[in-house]
């Protein structure tokens, strides 16, 4: 039994020995047993943008949410909608009337203003994204004769428009059985002026946000029936001003719904070759005099790392967030990941700067570029160590 309590007594002894010698807090003396070298000491650089231009890009607009139709000034949206094969049963029928239903759920410009568009029946297939106005507007793609006009004083944001279509524009189209493709859709061309308004399109999840097409007929017995298509492809395609946009070093132009993008150059040479990258913030000041927004803008952008070819990697970007320096508003970016890449043996040293509604909506970001003062310029603020 004494041995016992003995052993108890010294076990007691050494935990509280283990426990008063493990403590949490640091002191001077375990500091001072690290050696210097295993210390990790993390270095901050400031660089600022040598190069900055924007430039335009194609985008693909099929998938969006919104089908943006109208003109603004000098900005115009037309659209194109081709509904899904008509079934065979309505061939013997006699047509009533046509019409095609829209929803609207967004407006760029004065959303009380007039807006009014004429629909033409598309003579060519156009299932590619890298249409134009200018293929659009080339002979032979639409027939120049109006097969219907929508014509509103106002419209609100959340409304059903009807537009009237000639039944015998729609018999051109065939029934699901022909063997030549002759349905290849509407050309919804704006006639406004002063607003762009964003239409429901196939891609909404609500049905009844979705284009629709509204067919009656008269059947055997003078019974009239109804045929509803609501399923389809649809697109937009949009143009405005940019005349001296990729010259202007001054400015970066980041413009949604055409589409440009910035595009900015840094040199990173004095970074160590052996660096570990812990973070790098990408800073663009917006010049609010060249910008361009309204209550639907999603005020957010991406940043996009580009390879030495040139391409540019949507999969491997960065989300703004937004701050204040000064009076001025900043948008920033975590690029760590694109700065280590750089100095990993990439040559290419360029950031894209793309909208984050690009395909959906016509917001235009006017950041500072390369050419202007030191205090505007882009710049990135990189935080790294020296890999032992």
């Amino acid at each position: 039994m004494l041995r016992s309590h003995i052993a108890a007594v010294l076990f007691t002894a050494f935990l509280a020995f283990v426990v008063a010698g493990c403590s949490e807090t640091p002191n001077q003396v375990g500091a001072k047993l690290l050696p210097g070298q295993d210390l990790v000491t993390i270095d901050t650089t400031t660089v600022f943008a040598i190069k900055s231009t924007s430039q335009p890009v194609i985008i693909g607009t099929a998938g969006t949410g919104r089908l943006l139709l109208g003109k603004l000034n000098t900005t115009e949206s037309w659209g194109l909608i081709r509904f899904a094969s008509l079934p065979d049963s309505i061939r013997p029928m006699a047509f009533i009337s046509a019409q095609l239903n829209l929803r609207t759920i967004y407006h760029f410009g004065d959303s009380l203003a007039p807006f009014s568009v004429a629909i033409h029946n598309v003579l060519k297939f156009w299932s590619s994204d890298s249409l134009t106005i200018d293929s659009l507007k080339s002979p032979g793609f639409y027939d120049t004769k109006t097969s219907g006009i929508g014509n509103f004083s106002s419209v609100g944001d959340t409304v059903t428009i009807t537009i009237p279509l000639d039944t015998s524009m729609i018999r051109t189209w065939g029934t699901v059985s022909d063997t030549a493709l002759t349905n290849f859709g509407l050309l919804l061309r704006p006639t406004n002026s002063n607003v762009i308004k964003g239409m429901g399109s196939f891609a909404q999840g609500d049905p009844a946000l979705r284009p629709r097409l509204i067919l009656l007929f008269r059947g055997s017995g003078g019974v009239t029936d109804t045929l509803t298509v609501g399923v389809g492809a649809n697109r937009f395609v949009a143009t405005g001003p940019a005349p001296n946009w990729p010259s202007d070093s001054t400015h970066i132009y980041v413009q949604n719904g055409f589409a440009y993008r910035g595009a900015i150059d840094f040199d990173v040479s004095a970074l160590p070759l052996h660096a570990a990258i812990h973070k790098a913030s990408l800073q663009l000041t917006i010049d609010p005099s060249l910008s361009r927004s309204n209550s639907f803008t999603a005020d957010s952008l991406r940043a996009y790392f580009v390879t030495d070819d040139g391409t540019t990697l949507t999969y491997l970007e960065s989300f703004s967030e937004r701050t204040r320096v000064g009076s001025a508003k900043v948008y920033q970016f975590s690029v760590g990941p694109f700065i280590q890449r750089w100095i990993r043996g990439s040559t290419s040293r360029r950031i894209v700067i793309a909208g984050f509604e690009e395909s959906s909506a016509l917001d235009l970001f006017s950041f500072y570029g390369a050419g202007a003062g030191k205090a505007l310029k882009p710049k990135l603020t990189i935080y790294y160590s020296l890999i032992q």
